[in-house]
């Protein structure tokens, strides 16, 4: 059976300048499956964009496409014609397999389902402030708020107030991993829209502090950074994929989360970063799943504290969504003014580290095999991808929908650092 995956992270933003759907079918929770493959294409999609941008190829890249697909199928709520259709293409959606009414219920029950998680923090919801000036239609403050879990709040953009008031919302949604989300507001702004997602877990098996030892991450041939290095030599899920010629570790948390770190095999001539950015998939995730083994593995693994920020509207629009940001842009399901879109911003946060464990002290004598083996170490010590998952089982013994709740890709470039803790 295949398995389904979504990806999440912190804080997608639009900043709207200035075709309502039908009333909620009943709960679909047979296609599910299929909301999730469309947000996972769209995950890919977005991250090779991403890491095409001449601006990012020396930077790391961590974003979450679920928080950036959640704020455009919002919009889908108020836009019409060809704006609507722009964004729904964009996204991915197929209305052959689902309509527009019934994505929207199944945000609705993804949202739900992450609320009821209690194994780990993780926190996951959407924000509307309007304008005092603008009359927003009642109808789409419904269903923003029952789909999207969207606070809505009435605002005067002119005022310095209004930023200090979404800084602090968002830092508080955040538990403070965002403290500044918005830099500046243009006075003749008539709507603005935040999604945000924090997770925050901790290790099934934690590193012990005393492993950790200064090291080098090499972010390519010519250049090395300091960083701390956590390491572990345990019994641990490990896979190496052939086809992507990559070393694949699994890390668990508490309650099913797992964390997949990818690394290309430097042993292995002309395989680089750029290569497994370039031909990962969601398919290979799902294989990952089934396809790790437990096997005693040396692991270093860095502790990392990225921020990262994007300006999503050139990319947006190259995925074929530049209506909305024109005065083409039909957004008459939100107000009878006429609005644009103004600029698309993404901020996310990540800290890795042995946080959530217990301090021991013990002396072991570990006795190895000499033989070598590509899985006899991995080392995390050169540009890596990240992806955080959930494998928790649905009832009546079903695997759930949905196992990947969050999604990181990071990569290092030139201009990579470090946050020493």
């Amino acid at each position: 059976m295949e398995r389904n995956i979504i990806y999440l992270w912190i804080c997608a933003f639009a900043v709207v300048h200035g075709n309502q759907e039908t009333s909620p079918q009943p709960p679909i929770s047979d296609k599910l499956p299929s909301l999730i493959k469309m947000n996972n294409d769209f995950a890919f999609h977005l991250y090779k964009r991403l890491v095409e941008m001449p601006e990012y190829q020396s930077k790391n890249i961590f974003f979450s496409p679920f928080s950036v697909s959640m704020a455009l199928s919002e919009l889908c709520l108020g836009a019409g014609g060809e704006t609507k259709e722009q964004l729904l293409t964009g996204i991915g959606h197929n209305s052959s397999v689902f309509s527009t009414e019934e994505m929207h219920q199944m945000f609705h029950s993804l949202l739900e389902e992450i609320d009821q998680r209690t194994g780990v923090d993780i926190d996951v919801g959407s924000a509307l402030y309007a304008s005092d000036k603008l009359k927003v239609l009642p109808e789409f403050l419904k269903e923003i708020k029952e789909f999207y879990h969207s606070d809505g709040f009435t605002v005067d953009f002119s005022v310095k107030e209004t930023l200090d008031k979404i800084n602090t919302y968002v830092k508080e949604k955040t538990h403070g991993k965002i403290d500044q989300a918005v830099d500046d507001l243009e006075s003749d702004t008539l709507m603005f829209l935040l999604t945000y997602i924090y997770f925050k877990g901790k290790w099934d098996m934690p590193f012990n502090p005393s492993k950790t030892s200064q090291s080098r991450f090499h972010v390519d041939a010519e250049t090395t950074v300091p960083v701390q290095m956590m390491h572990q030599y345990k019994s641990l899920k490990v896979y190496y994929d052939v086809e992507l010629t990559s070393k694949v570790l699994c890390l668990d948390y508490n309650d099913s989360f797992s964390m997949f770190l990818a690394v290309p095999d430097t042993d292995r001539p002309a395989k680089t970063i750029k290569d497994l950015e370039m031909a990962i998939s969601r398919q290979h995730i799902e294989k990952w799943r089934t396809a790790v083994r437990k096997r005693k593995t040396d692991i270093f693994v860095p502790k990392l504290s990225l921020k990262t920020t994007y300006s999503l509207k050139d990319i947006l629009k190259g995925m074929g969504m530049a209506d909305m940001f024109s005065d083409r842009a039909n957004f008459t399901g939100i107000s009878e003014e006429n609005m644009l879109i103004s600029k698309v911003l993404h901020k996310a946060s990540l800290d890795i580290d042995e946080k959530g464990t217990t301090a021991a002290a013990v002396t072991t004598v570990d006795f190895r095999p000499m033989s070598y083996s590509p899985l006899d170490t991995l080392s995390f010590d050169h540009p890596f991808m990240i992806f955080i998952t959930d494998p928790k089982k649905k009832k009546k013994k079903k695997k759930l929908q949905h196992p990947l709740l969050l999604k990181i890709c990071q990569s290092s470039g030139k201009t990579v650092t470090f946050k020493m803790p």
